[in-house]
């Protein structure tokens, strides 16, 4: 088979295809801006399977050069982040929803077998007094990210009602681990240990009580790719541990595994951000079995390791 990755110099795309090719013949389209993808683990036969498509996600790509011989896209792109999405809503909404509707003519044209959408658990379903989140609750996000992703969602269904293009979403929680970039603009648990770890203070928004629902790499990569094989009834699946942490238990979660105490510095609270976000992965769980495999005190000894062994953490800041 051959699949196209789009984001795939992203978290998500370089644990995606590492696994992709470890697990099978397959060959790979890999798509982003960037040519930077590959890590350290995925061998020279290996990159052998793979094609590099360095371009910018926008109306003036040729889809339908891209997506041609293509059985499986994974849909991993998107321009905006959600703490800025609701900067610039409009423009947010032409980069994705606009330009994934030029790529869903392309794929319908060549006759792209599936498409699976990352889609977020986090921002989709917006403010809710119900917990955990099933996947037919209200959809009413307040970010334009969340906002984006749920039309992009309603296009899916559009073209697989239209022209058959079959699909498969997968709302992720939030996920963490190997190949996430610490830099504290997305991604709380690897940003919080990156700066622990270098004895850094960890940056708060609000009191801390937020709470969400955290999910390791490893397993949300097997999810993802089981929903992609999926045949059965259903389009929509939460993926994500099915608990929800607030921020504070996480600080002292890492305080636990690391073995010594951070600073925090709290700051003001952001409008995009809900209270509560735990997604409910029953659906999930009957369809596959079990989708927690790594817990998260397992999950941040994993990324203290990872960190460790980087040459961006000195010895003297291991300890």
């Amino acid at each position: 088979m051959k699949h196209l990755v789009l984001g795939a110099s992203g978290f998500i795309g370089r644990n995606l295809i590492e696994s992709i090719l470890n697990n099978s013949q397959d060959e790979l389209i890999l798509f982003d801006k960037v040519e930077t993808i590959f890590g350290r683990e995925i061998s020279a036969e290996q990159k052998k399977r793979c094609r590099i498509i360095k371009d910018n996600f926008q109306l003036s790509t040729n889809f339908e050069q891209l997506t041609a011989g293509i059985d499986t896209v994974y849909h991993l792109i998107s321009t905006t982040l959600p703490n800025n999405s609701n900067q610039n809503i409009g423009m947010g909404l032409m980069d994705n929803v606009i330009v994934t509707a030029s790529f869903l003519d392309a794929c319908v044209k060549n006759g792209v077998k599936r498409v699976l959408f990352l889609s977020s658990g986090g921002t989709v379903y917006g403010v809710s007094a119900k917990m955990p989140l099933e996947e037919t609750a209200c959809n009413e996000p307040i970010s334009g990210y969340g906002l984006q992703k749920i039309t992009i969602e309603k296009l899916l269904y559009l073209y697989w009602y239209l022209y058959g293009l079959d699909y498969r979403i997968v709302r992720l929680s939030n996920p963490y681990g190997k190949y996430q970039k610490p830099n504290g603009i997305q991604g709380v648990m690897t940003t919080f240990v990156f700066r622990a770890m270098k004895g850094e203070p960890l940056y708060v928004y609000g009191d801390g009580l937020i709470i969400r629902d955290y999910i390791y790499i490893e397993d949300a990569i097997a999810a993802i790719l089981n929903i992609a094989a999926y045949s059965g009834e259903y389009k929509v699946f939460n993926v994500g541990s099915g608990k929800g942490y607030s921020v504070n238990e996480i600080i002292k979660l890492i305080e636990m595994v690391l073995g010594k105490a951070v600073k925090v510095e709290y700051l003001d609270n952001r409008k995009a951000d809900v209270p509560v976000n735990v997604l409910d992965i029953t659906r999930y769980e009957q369809c596959f079995g079990q989708l927690i495999h790594v817990t998260l005190e397992q999950g941040i000894k994993k990324l203290y390791q990872y960190f460790a062994q980087l040459d961006c953490i000195t010895p003297a800041e291991k300890v």
